[in-house]
């Protein structure tokens, strides 16, 4: 039950913690240098998961999704796009220079996606069946492998469904990273 709520609520509950980085915000060269990195590669790891599991990642109803993806990053991690989101939010509080939000950040994020991975798995055990077990005892929720899962969906990727899927992500990113370079500059 609170996965699905939790589910529903994930792009609201990231704004509180966005205004906090932008009210302590002191970003320094070197911070977004080093914040840069974790950014590019979450949202590298978002486009290459939307690339093959398209608009459907976008819903706000576990059902969404019309089959299992297991090929792409998926044949790696379970949820790959997780973790995109937390290496994204790791490299802006990076940038942010705000390295006591890191531990917020964890807490935070563990407290929200587990019990949206929890009713996730509910739902694709009764869905997928099988299917969904195989590849749930095979591949790795958080910490990817090197190997490809043996049973690969034939998804393919696409980059244009990969960049429309992630407008407003694109969007929000440069949003939050000019928001806290420009509150900083105010400061300053």
């Amino acid at each position: 039950m609170i996965g699905r709520i939790l589910f529903r609520l994930r792009s609201l509950t990231v704004i509180p913690f966005i205004l906090i980085l932008i009210y302590f915000a002191q970003p320094t060269f070197t911070s977004a240098l080093i914040g840069a990195v974790p950014v590019i590669l979450g949202e590298c790891l978002r486009l290459w998961a939307v690339g093959y599991a398209g608009g459907a990642t976008r819903s706000r109803t576990l059902g969404a999704a019309s089959n299992l993806v297991t090929t792409g990053p998926y044949a790696h991690v379970r949820n790959p796009l997780y973790l995109g989101n937390l290496l994204l939010s790791l490299g802006v509080c990076i940038i942010a220079n705000v390295y006591w939000m890191i531990i917020v950040l964890l807490v935070g994020y563990f407290a929200q996606y587990l019990p949206i991975i929890a009713s996730e798995e509910a739902y694709l055990r009764e869905s997928c069946g099988t299917t969904y077990q195989t590849y749930y005892a095979a591949v790795p929720r958080f910490i990817p492998q090197l190997r490809s899962y043996a049973n690969p969906s034939t998804h393919s990727f696409s980059l244009s469904r990969a960049l429309k899927a992630e407008r407003r992500t694109l969007t929000a990113i440069a949003c939050v990273i000019g928001l806290i370079v420009g509150a900083a500059m105010l400061v300053h």
